[in-house]
């Protein structure tokens, strides 16, 4: 985004635009019930990733925030979240800016066998 390493305060503020959604025109919270066990979390994971992947399909853009479930009680209060879910992560969903520096951004992937062991049956 032109912002240097070394530039501490222009990373503040690029990091203070997730609690603004990224100016996005929907946002969105994810959360799981707390009587689900932690494996469920692969259930709303598969969800929330078909999710994204409909919304793509139909040109839009979307922005996982991790980063909001770190604030659990500031989302809850403001949103009027009962304690019984678990907040995951935000969502920002609208028409990407291809203009934006950070939407051009493109990061490289491990090679599959990097990450998965395929055995013979």
């Amino acid at each position: 985004m032109g912002i240097a390493r070394d530039d501490t305060e222009g990373r503040r503020i690029a990091v203070l635009r997730n609690w603004e959604f990224f100016c996005a025109p929907l946002a969105g919270i994810v959360c799981m019930h707390c009587d689900l066990h932690y494996v469920d979390s692969v259930g709303v994971g598969m969800f929330v990733q078909t999710f994204l992947l409909a919304l793509t399909a139909r040109g839009l853009g979307t922005c996982v925030q991790v980063s909001i479930a770190g604030y659990p009680e500031i989302v809850r209060e403001q949103l009027n979240i009962p304690q019984e879910y678990a907040i995951l992560s935000g969502l920002a969903i609208g028409y990407p800016d291809p203009t934006f520096p950070a939407n051009n951004l493109r990061t490289e992937r491990n090679p599959i066998d990097h990450n998965v062991v395929f055995h013979d049956a």
